[in-house]
C-alpha cells in the first residue's frame, strides 16, 4: 500500500510542477527549479532508487536553503514577500522528512534506525503524518488568499502531495 500511495503522491506534485511552469506572468525559476527536483527524488524513490534517500534529503534541504535566499533577496529588491517562495522551500523540507523513514519502511528498518536514535518508530510516523497535515491545511490557507487559479493549483496540489505522502507512512 505503502508504493501506491507513494505513486499517487507523484500526480499532484506533476501537476503543480505544470501549473508553475505555465504562469507566464511571473518569472519563477526558482520555484519551478525546487519542483522539479522535489518531483525527481518522488520519482526516484517511488519507481527505482537510483539515488540514495539520504543524498535526496540532503539536497532538498540544501534546495530549500537556497530558494528562499533566492527569495529573500527578490522581496528586498520588490518590497513584497513572496508566499510561493516561502511555501516551495517548507514543501522541501517536509519531503526531505518524509523520503527518509518512507525509504527504510520499504527496507524493513522503521522501527530499528528510529530506535537507535532514541525515537520510536510510531512516534517519528505521528510527528511526520501531523507535520504534513499542517501543512496540508497551510497550502489550503495559501490558496484561499491565492489571487490566480495557478497559484491556487500549486498551493492545493503541494498540499495533497505532501499530505499522501503522509499517509503513506502509516502503509
Amino acid at each position: 500500500m505503502t508504493e501506491i500511495l507513494h505513486a499517487w503522491a507523484l500526480a499532484p506534485a506533476a501537476i503543480g510542477t505544470c501549473c508553475l511552469a505555465a504562469d507566464r506572468r511571473r518569472v519563477r525559476a526558482p520555484e519551478l527549479a525546487a519542483s522539479l527536483l522535489m518531483l525527481l527524488a518522488m520519482l526516484d524513490s517511488a519507481l527505482g532508487r537510483m539515488v540514495a534517500p539520504v543524498l535526496w534529503a540532503a539536497l532538498l534541504l540544501l534546495g530549500a536553503m537556497g530558494l528562499a535566499a533566492a527569495g529573500r533577496r527578490r522581496g528586498r529588491a520588490s518590497g513584497v514577500g513572496n508566499a510561493m517562495t516561502l511555501h516551495s522551500a517548507i514543501g522541501m523540507i517536509a519531503m526531505a522528512g518524509l523520503l527518509l523513514p518512507m525509504a527504510h519502511q520499504a527496507g524493513g528498518t522503521t522501527a530499528s534506525t528510529a530506535h537507535a536514535h532514541g525515537m520510536s518508530s510510531a512516534t517519528l510516523i505521528v510527528a511526520l503524518l501531523a507535520g504534513s497535515a499542517v501543512y496540508a491545511a497551510g497550502s489550503v490557507a495559501a490558496a484561499l488568499r491565492a489571487h490566480s487559479w495557478l497559484d491556487r493549483a500549486q498551493y492545493m496540489a503541494m498540499g495533497t502531495s505532501t499530505l499522501v505522502m503522509g499517509v503513506a507512512l502509516l502503509g
